[in-house]
């Protein structure tokens, strides 16, 4: 299981460094209180990780071939 959430985080890194990023600019340009923004961000990875775990394996197959 860990290892899959491992292989997922790795796959989502754009959606990571985007949360990350916004948490940064949150804080130190828009003087947001800390706690609010870290679980913001935090509940956005915990969200990636379940998409990627209930997304079916196979990938679709392409429409209009």
């Amino acid at each position: 299981m860990f290892q899959r959430v491992c292989v997922i985080l790795k796959q989502q890194r754009l959606a990571q460094t985007s949360a990350v990023i916004v948490g940064l600019i949150l804080i130190k340009v828009a003087h947001a209180p800390i706690l609010p923004v870290v679980a913001g961000c935090l509940l956005a990875m915990s969200i990636i990780v379940l998409r990627g775990l209930f997304r079916p394996t196979k990938p679709l197959p392409a429409q209009g071939s």
